[in-house]
């Protein structure tokens, strides 16, 4: 059966997927809608490329909802962070499951809200960390909990990205709809990912940034450590070179790396031999998304994981606030 599917927001993350999924025999991207139309008429000729029928083009998100709603089973949500509370709450309350680009939403307040909306609702609602429905990830996640390699010892984790630059000028170095700036974007596939193989809540940290002159932060730094004690740094640099990341996880005999999106994962005994792993991403978030919704599998990636990560936010902003000051969450 073919999952019927909205897409909100046209932008480059969302047509990357989009070039991927449209020749899925079990996907139909039925509607679309984008404040800019030439990004509508991109989608269109893509589909026109795979032959596949024209989805229909909105100019509002919300007349896309209500109209299209009993056409559709889910909508995916790609739009800048200010807006995905307001549009997941409207797609949950019109009865559709939500695939929601990360982060979840931009507050607490927000969270707490999409929480009741969905246990109201009953429908499914993933939040888009390809980190969180990686199997790598999940992998790992196993590895700690059964301690395969003995007890996870720290972790270090760092982020960085040519984001200062590239994104001048752009709704993410707009405070009020962007929620942040590099750590809230791009950094936040760290922090979720570091989240979620540890299964550990984040206890008390100690955070710094600098904006380097933009109106929001490019550098920050978080140290802190995990409920059961264990320590981790996290390090995010927005004006670097290209898009790259690496999670290193200590243990006492092994250490293993993985990146923020769960593409890759290096497992390095005591000898330095090192065993390498790849995933493909763009499939395994939809075929995720769809076995989540069919009740095939657990969500691993729901809004009680976003709940903590605009926990962990807050409290980033309010230690850098004063200076590093340690925040207990």
């Amino acid at each position: 059966m073919q999952l019927k599917l909205a897409i909100i927001g046209c932008g480059t993350k969302a047509t990357q997927y989009i070039q991927t999924w449209i020749s899925r025999d079990d996907i139909s991207i039925t509607a679309i809608m984008d404040p800019n139309g030439k990004a509508m008429d991109n989608v269109c000729q893509i589909a026109a490329g795979a032959n596949r029928t024209a989805p229909l083009c909105f100019a509002s998100w919300e007349t896309l909802l209500r109209e299209q709603c009993g056409a559709l089973d889910a909508v995916y949500i790609c739009t800048p962070h200010a807006s995905h509370a307001a549009q997941a709450l409207l797609a949950l309350e019109l009865g559709l499951d939500v695939l929601l680009e990360k982060p979840m939403v931009t507050t607490v307040a927000e969270a707490e809200a999409l929480v009741a909306a969905q246990e109201k609702s009953g429908k499914t609602l993933v939040v888009a960390y390809q980190g969180g429905l990686s199997p790598l990830v999940n992998e790992l996640k196993a590895a700690i909990a059964n301690q395969t390699y003995g007890p996870l010892v720290s972790i270090n984790a760092a982020i960085w990205e040519d984001w200062a630059d590239k994104y001048q000028g752009h709704w993410k170095q707009v405070p009020a709809i962007s929620g942040g700036g590099f750590m809230f974007d791009t950094g936040a596939h760290m922090m979720n990912t570091v989240s979620k193989i540890t299964s550990q809540p984040f206890s008390r940290i100690s955070a710094m940034m600098q904006n380097l002159g933009f109106p929001v932060d490019v550098v920050t730094t978080v140290s802190g450590e995990l409920s059961d004690g264990t320590l981790f740094n996290l390090h995010a640099c927005g004006r670097a070179i290209r898009c790259v990341s690496r999670i290193e996880c200590y243990f006492p005999t092994a250490i293993v790396r993985i990146c923020a999106w769960g593409r890759w994962m290096e497992i390095e005994d005591a000898q330095g031999n090192v065993v390498r792993k790849e995933q493909e991403a763009a499939n395994n978030l939809m075929n995720v998304f769809m076995q989540t919704r069919n009740g095939e599998t657990e969500n691993p990636s729901d809004v009680r994981q976003g709940l903590r990560m605009a926990q962990l936010w807050d409290a980033v902003k309010l230690s850098a606030s004063q200076h590093g000051l340690p925040v207990t969450l």
